[in-house]
């Protein structure tokens, strides 16, 4: 395929094609007169290039990435890293969205004179003060597969935890024949005494997680997906919605979104299951910067608010199950 062609089917202009060359991201085949010949597989690069350089990756990134040997789960990599990537720009967008919008409504109700271009400069900082590094995604990405494996070696020395997933599985034992979802599964180590007529659905946002759930529990199926903004068009409403230890990772004011999503994926007259870290005294809440254990009675009053009866059992100091149950 000569580069007329090729940049016809993929609407990039010669000069880029040459600029990929030159810094090693394609190498096509070239003929006796000296002309090239781009290959399918060529066309897929290019593609895959274009994408990522529109994202923002550095070309030593975009290396690392055609670097990969040709299999499925280093294609499935492949196409994560640009969803997380594509993920990243959209808060980046929506966050320059709110700043812009902050910008605007100041400089209508700028009733104590300020200049109007400190207000600017002031909003234009602060945007670019929150642009993405996107090494961070890289490492984030990473992050993923190294949190994967600590689930795995250090949960189990966790007595609190794994106390409270033998009560939810003692729970779940005594729910035959019903339909489960389970959101932020991690690893799916609730479901180790489950049999393969267990009919689960796990959701995470994280592959790594989810691929890691499906090596060892073939038979569940998985999602990839973020419960505070997740495809319900996609999803059953399950008998029981279990979340262990899932919600302390989220920031307080989203909690109670993740909480209605979670309702949301169980059917009318279902069991939901939430189990957590948490502070019995409200007063500690933002005590630990970087955990946002679940406030228990604010929690149970939610709870109730959404019509449901529910029933508290502390399994730690710090560690609570609720079940509620869906009118």
């Amino acid at each position: 395929m000569n580069t007329k062609t090729v940049c016809e089917k993929l609407s990039v202009t010669p000069k880029m094609l040459r600029v990929y060359e030159e810094q090693g991201l394609i190498k096509p085949k070239r003929l006796e007169n000296n002309y090239r010949d781009y290959s399918v597989e060529n066309l897929v690069q290019i593609e895959t290039i274009a994408i990522l350089r529109r994202l923002g990756f550095s070309v030593n990134e975009i290396k690392s990435i055609l670097a990969f040997d040709r299999t499925n789960n280093e294609y499935l990599d492949m196409f994560y890293l640009q969803y997380k990537a594509l993920e990243s720009q959209i808060t980046e967008l929506m966050e320059i969205k709110r700043e812009l919008k902050g910008t605007i409504n100041k400089m209508i109700e700028n009733r104590d004179g300020e200049s109007l271009d400190k207000i600017i400069l002031t909003g234009r900082e602060n945007r670019n003060n929150k642009l993405i590094n996107y090494d961070d995604i890289i490492d984030s990405w990473n992050f993923d597969e190294m949190a994967s494996d600590f689930i795995n070696r250090y949960m189990k020395e966790d007595i609190p935890y794994q106390r409270t997933i033998r009560k939810l599985q003692d729970m779940i034992k005594t729910m035959d024949d019903k339909t489960f979802t389970d959101v932020g599964c991690g690893t799916c180590n609730l479901w180790e005494e489950s049999g393969e007529g267990t009919d689960v659905l796990a959701i995470d946002k994280s592959l790594h997680m989810l691929l890691e759930s499906k090596k060892k529990f073939p038979w569940v199926k998985v999602a990839m997906d973020d419960i505070l903004s997740p495809d319900m068009k996609l999803y059953r409403k399950s008998d029981v919605v279990v979340s262990a230890f899932m919600l302390h990772h989220i920031e307080y004011p989203d909690q109670f979104k993740a909480i209605d999503n979670i309702l949301g994926l169980c059917r009318d007259g279902g069991t939901v299951l939430i189990a957590d870290r948490c502070y019995q005294d409200s007063s500690l809440k933002g005590a630990d910067p970087t955990e946002f254990f679940i406030i228990a009675e604010e929690v149970e009053e939610y709870l109730r608010l959404k019509k449901t009866d529910v029933y508290a059992e502390f399994t730690d100091d710090n560690m609570v199950i609720f079940r509620a149950e869906r009118r």
